[in-house]
């Protein structure tokens, strides 16, 4: 399972460095900075949507071979289960857009065919097993914005030769950024409610889904954090690339809990999902034991208060570190340190 999400985790990378060089060649050269572009790396993330997207496929033919051969096996993950077939038309997708990409074809048919290859991941997406056609628009919704979002950020943060252009890219990139971030959470929010009941949200973090959806959640902040200092705070606009890198490694980290959380049982019903799947790690640890009905509630307790004051002031720590000029990277230690205290000092409050 640690395998198959770190392959998604790579495949959200992947979408996300295709959508961003795709975005970004819509964009007049005096409006951005000067990029290190490689159709090397764009044909590699290309391959890697084919390769990191039959994982499913994969697991699925490991599982059938219990009671078949191998080679029926994968014929049958392949060509009887929608995430068989998704993964065909995925291939299909990407060796036309990566064809496109090699010899340099028209912006508008990369953009075509990297559209198309998103709304085969929102279609043949889990939520859409649960609702077809809002499950494939919300999940298509969350996927275009989140690599359109992810994707800019990386190839500027990461591949931009210098600070030309900078106030002029953040006249557009700035509200396009804020558009996309809201499309992202506000498509997420409504996704969760497919999974997790809006009663149910603090009772589901005592299922490892809910524990690694709060985590998500969390981590979220110092994001959005870095991206107001990039977007909004920086009043000089002053190129910073070092915080552009910032901002593109925590939401990476968002990337690694919503990859991890995707491998967990959804509690659609939390009760019956602690009976046959178990409570999360360690969790009584903290929390104290659980009980069936659950009924989460703040219970305050000073180790766990104190931690959480930790973590606020944390957050606190990363706006004063830009201030005062420091280094980027001890912000990300910052936003790691608030993760941390915060989710901890929470379930240290928390009794079910």
């Amino acid at each position: 399972m640690s395998f198959s999400a770190i392959a998604d985790v790579l495949l959200y990378v992947a979408f996300s460095y295709l959508a961003g060089s795709i975005v970004l060649q819509f964009i007049p050269d005096d409006r951005k900075p000067s990029l290190s572009t490689s159709k090397i790396l764009l044909l590699l993330s290309t391959a890697g949507v084919i390769v990191l997207s039959f994982m499913p496929v994969y697991e699925l033919a490991l599982f059938l071979q219990s009671s078949q051969g191998w080679g029926e096996a994968y014929q049958n993950a392949i060509t009887g289960f929608r995430v068989g077939q998704g993964w065909l038309i995925t291939v299909l997708l990407s060796i036309i857009l990566g064809i496109s990409i090699y010899l340099g074809g028209s912006r508008y048919i990369q953009a075509l065919y990297l559209f198309l290859l998103i709304l085969t991941v929102g279609f043949y997406s889990h939520i859409s097993t649960l609702d077809l056609w809002a499950g494939f628009a919300l999940h298509s919704i969350h996927v275009l914005f989140m690599a359109m979002w992810a994707g800019v950020l990386l190839h500027v943060g990461w591949f931009a030769k210098d600070g030309s252009n900078w106030r002029r890219f953040l006249s557009w990139f700035t509200p396009f950024a804020f558009f996309c971030v809201a499309a992202v959470i506000g498509s997420g929010i409504i996704i969760m409610f497919f999974f997790v009941a809006p009663a149910d949200y603090a009772n589901s973090w005592a299922l490892p889904y809910g524990q690694l959806l709060l985590l998500k959640h969390l981590s979220i902040i110092p994001v959005l954090l870095a991206a107001l200092i990039n977007g909004f705070l920086n009043k000089q606009k002053v190129f910073r690339q070092s915080w552009l890198k910032l901002e593109s490694t925590l939401l990476l980290l968002v990337f690694v809990f919503t990859a991890f959380m995707s491998k967990q049982a959804p509690p659609h019903d939390v009760n019956d999902t602690l009976r046959i799947e178990g409570g999360a790690w360690f969790l009584e640890g903290l929390a104290g034991p659980l009980y069936i009905p659950l009924a989460a509630g703040l219970d305050w307790t000073l180790n766990g208060s104190l931690l959480m004051g930790l973590g606020l002031l944390l957050l606190a720590m990363m706006l004063l570190s830009f201030f005062r000029q420091l280094n980027a990277w001890l912000s990300l230690l910052f936003s790691l340190g608030f993760i941390i205290c915060f989710y901890v000092g929470l379930m240290m409050n928390l009794s079910f």
